[in-house]
């Protein structure tokens, strides 16, 4: 659970009722802000290590030089990076006239042969929230973690 582009909302009785809710429904949290985060790993539950990357952020010119540099820098944990990719076509620029050209920046970067050389070198494992499910779902777990 998450509030998209507002994660936890850096509000605690949100959080908590967040975090109620997953609980309730078996799903795992996505928690933005440093007291969340403490939350639930106290609960033993996955957290991001490292401030969230959002590639709406970083500017167009030179991205992919962008992204490589902070694959190069990333550090050890969990981290999270919002990518946005997307074509450039004619759809795109009718339906997002303003995002399309950063999702196709986050595109040409993603599917490169140079992105993936990378990863590779650098010892970047690429998951989604999948795995983060797993651990929220895993036997024993409760209410209180």
């Amino acid at each position: 659970l998450d509030r998209h582009c507002l994660a936890d909302g850096g509000r605690d009785d949100i959080f908590a009722l967040t975090l109620a809710l997953a609980y309730e429904h078996g799903l795992a949290v996505r928690a933005s802000t440093e007291p969340a985060r403490r939350i639930l790993r106290e609960r033993g539950l996955p957290a991001v290590d490292h401030p969230f990357v959002d590639s709406f952020r970083l500017d167009l010119h030179d991205k992919s030089a962008r992204f490589a540099d902070l694959l190069r820098q990333l550090p050890t944990g969990l981290s999270e990076w919002g990518v946005h990719p997307g074509f450039d076509d004619r759809d795109a620029r009718t339906t997002d006239p303003d995002g399309w050209p950063v999702r196709h920046a986050d595109h040409q970067f993603l599917v490169s042969p140079d992105a993936e050389a990378l990863l590779r070198r650098q010892g970047v494992t690429v998951t989604d929230y999948r795995a983060v499910q797993e651990a929220w779902t895993s036997p024993g777990r409760t209410a209180a973690g």
